[in-house]
């Protein structure tokens, strides 16, 4: 219970980490300033009268430019009593800065520091850099959580990013900014991911899906929706910048409360110290194990410090065939995902009149897309599910690319229809690898997969900026990518059902017989694959749910009779 508790505020942690910056950097609605002296009491201008005296509006939209002014001698135009300015009036840049609208806004750094016109550019590269940190620190965080296990590296990186996060409110310059948010970067992906690898190393393959998808459904769905208003409310980026982030600190009280994975402790050979959790665990439960129970999980762990491949990393997943396999498809299975989650997302700021609003309504689309990737893993499987989300999310935003921009609804629905599919994707993404990969190479394997994942972070504010080209491009390149990773995710495994993988032996072949369209539930297993669903279960449930089972197995099966009976 209290893995998942913790499971449930890293969710919510995530969202403000991920996507705060995103508020931290919207830019106001603004135009150029008007000279000082058309600010004169005598003149009585009021200032809707001096903005459209001085700022041109575009032909096409009717809307006022945000970049350019008139460039004449106002002071003679007001005292010539024109009616109104000229249209063929020369215009030259925003000389005397700039003026932003904060009536549905607030004060962003990028107002404060004028990112905007000619430096409109610096927020993308800012969210750029934030997922270079992520890309060059997730492999290393991975295998640090393989090496010194998964408790103290979430507790380093929610510290670390905390501070590097309530230390950008203070800053001023664009380098400072970007620099401790490349820090934030760096750890915002890892101490999401080895706690939810942590998660779900305890639970029994039966609750995987519940699990792991119950937190993501109200939690991060939660953390999504109160974000623009906790921004609107605070109605100051450096505010809110330090409120989100300090929630991070909580972290410094999980090793009292939190314990570390069973499963990896055991892959070490730490047998006294997974007994010790196992027996703290079965008393809170009331239940009790077997001194015959504890001998043996004593002597399975022993074992496990003598084997070659307790000291496995990501670079062992390729030497082996089936494995190298999986993992490559792994990897451009996430690095898809990501760019059209990211790209949703993001996009939303351009959809729809007001982005507090519509960032909302998308953030929303989590709860029920989560709920119905529970229901579907569970029916069609892993594979199935991620295919065909995947798929149908491109096909929804090659039809946005084929609508015109004014219409407004259309493109709306068809936005949020998107945003809805490529979520299924991304929560049955991330729940893949953990389940695909051993248990000994697992969080190094996941780290170099995210971190792959993030390289197409740092490409998706660049697409979503396309934007200014034309609306259909960034949809136009979202929909291609997802199609063709769709189809690329049929050479998955299906893990509905199966046991995680421990071993790089393991890992190479468990998941062997399946064609691409075996469907788990289907019904049309034959007697031996009956026989070896059902060993599979025990041999999970035995591991994963000893404090439950000890009752009733009395005992854990040597590593010689699983081998053999796996066989």
């Amino acid at each position: 219970m209290m893995l998942f508790m913790i499971n449930c505020y890293i969710n919510m942690i995530y969202a403000f980490v991920y996507f705060g910056q995103l508020f931290m950097t919207l830019t106001p609605p603004h135009w150029c300033a008007a000279p000082n002296e058309l600010f004169d009491s005598d003149l009585n201008l009021t200032l809707e009268q001096i903005k459209e005296l001085t700022v041109p509006k575009d032909e096409t939209t009717g809307k006022f430019a945000k970049c350019k002014m008139y460039q004449v001698n106002f002071t003679q135009v007001v005292g010539g009593n024109m009616s109104g300015p000229d249209p063929t009036w020369p215009n030259t840049t925003c000389i005397n800065g700039w003026t932003y609208d904060f009536s549905l806004y607030y004060p962003t750094i990028t107002s404060q520091l004028n990112w905007v016109c000619e430096e409109d550019w610096k927020p993308s590269l800012s969210q750029s850099l934030f997922f270079v940190g992520a890309f060059m620190a997730s492999p290393v965080l991975g295998w640090a959580s393989d090496r010194w296990g998964r408790l103290p590296i979430i507790v380093a990186t929610n510290v670390m990013g905390g501070a590097a996060g309530v230390a950008s409110a203070f800053t001023n310059s664009f380098v400072a900014f970007t620099s401790l948010r490349f820090l934030v970067g760096m750890t915002f992906d890892t101490h999401y991911t080895v706690v939810y690898i942590l998660l779900l190393e305890y639970v029994s393959s039966e609750y995987r899906t519940i699990m792991a998808n119950v937190p993501i459904m109200i939690f991060l769905t939660a953390g999504l929706c109160a974000m623009p208003w906790l921004a609107l409310y605070l109605h100051d980026w450096s505010t809110f910048a330090i409120v989100i982030h300090a929630l991070q600190f909580i972290s410094l009280s999980f090793p009292w409360v939190v314990p570390e994975s069973a499963r990896w402790l055991l892959s070490k050979g730490r047998s006294k110290e997974t007994v010790d959790i196992i027996t703290r665990a079965a008393h809170m439960n009331k239940k009790s194990l077997t001194p015959e129970l504890i001998r043996e999980l004593e002597e399975f762990g022993n074992k496990q410090k003598n084997a070659k491949n307790t000291q496995a990393t990501a670079l062992d997943l390729l030497k082996t065939p089936v494995l190298r396999l999986r993992f490559h498809v792994l990897c451009v299975m996430w690095l898809v995902i990501i760019l059209a989650y990211d790209g949703h997302v993001r996009n939303s700021e351009h959809i729809g009149s007001n982005v507090f609003v519509s960032f909302t309504l998308v953030g929303f689309v989590e709860l029920p897309a989560d709920f119905l990737t529970m229901v579907l893993v569970e029916k069609v499987g892993r594979r199935h599910t991620t295919s065909i989300t995947l798929v149908l999310s491109g096909v929804a935003c090659l039809v946005i690319a084929a609508i015109p921009e004014t219409y407004t609804t259309s493109i709306m629905a068809l936005a949020v229809t998107g945003r809805f599919l490529i979520t299924m994707s991304i929560n049955v993404g991330q729940q893949y690898p953990v389940e695909v990969l051993p248990t000994v190479a697992r969080g190094s394997g996941v780290g170099l997969i995210h971190t792959l994942g993030n390289l197409t972070g740092f490409i998706s504010p660049y697409v979503v900026y396309l934007s200014k080209i034309g609306h259909y491009l960034p949809y136009t390149i979202l929909g291609l990518v997802s199609i063709l990773g769709g189809s690329i995710c049929v050479l998955l495994p299906e893990t509905l059902n199966q046991i995680l993988p421990d071993t790089l032996e393991d890992g190479e072949t468990f998941f062997t017989g399946q064609g691409y369209c075996y469907n788990p539930c289907a019904g049309s297993r034959n007697e031996d694959g009956d026989r070896e669903l059902e060993h599979h279960t025990y041999i999970d449930s035995t591991f994963q749910a000893l404090i439950s089972t000890a009752e009733n197995t009395k005992r854990i099966p040597q590593e010689e009779e699983v081998r053999e009976r796996v066989a």
